[in-house]
């Protein structure tokens, strides 16, 4: 929940910016911020027992390339995945964005149930009809204001 209402305001801040640099540069200045806000933190918190015991245990099960090129790749894709959903928004509401988002959170949910065979808790059924639901509501009420827009326009 909390993960959906930072994606909203981010979202809504980032579209009101655009109106002064496009969706790169904004982007860009977005994950320089970011870097800067959450290094610190990550160091003073997680810092110590990061390198004891997360990278040695890391590099002793799958080896030093193989961890290196798994950060690669995985910081690849996640930065494309950013740059994609920063792009959309630039053509996009940020309601629509927003929706565009639990609808995919929804799906990656379908696809490791059906793909890795992961089981559905309860927590996880509970959420995904919330957000099933709310987009078609969503939809629904949307429908019925163009609907009644093009009444009044004819």
């Amino acid at each position: 929940m909390i993960s959906n209402i930072s994606f909203t305001y981010r979202s809504i801040y980032s579209k009101k910016a655009m109106t002064d640099m496009d969706s790169t540069n904004l982007y860009a200045y977005i994950s320089i911020i970011a870097l800067f806000v959450c290094i610190p933190p990550a160091i003073i918190i997680e810092g110590p027992q990061l390198v004891q015991h997360g990278f040695k245990d890391a590099i002793a099960k799958v080896g030093l390339t193989k961890l290196i090129s798994n950060f690669f790749v995985v910081g690849l894709f996640y930065h494309l995945y950013n740059q994609v959903a920063t792009n959309t928004l630039e053509r996009v509401a940020p309601l629509t964005h927003a929706i565009g988002n639990v609808l995919k959170r929804v799906f990656v949910i379908g696809f490791s149930i059906i793909a890795f065979g992961n089981k559905i808790t309860t927590q996880t059924g509970i959420g995904t009809s919330i957000a099933v639901s709310g987009v078609a509501l969503y939809s629904f009420i949307k429908a019925k204001i163009e609907e009644k827009k093009q009444i009044k326009s004819a």
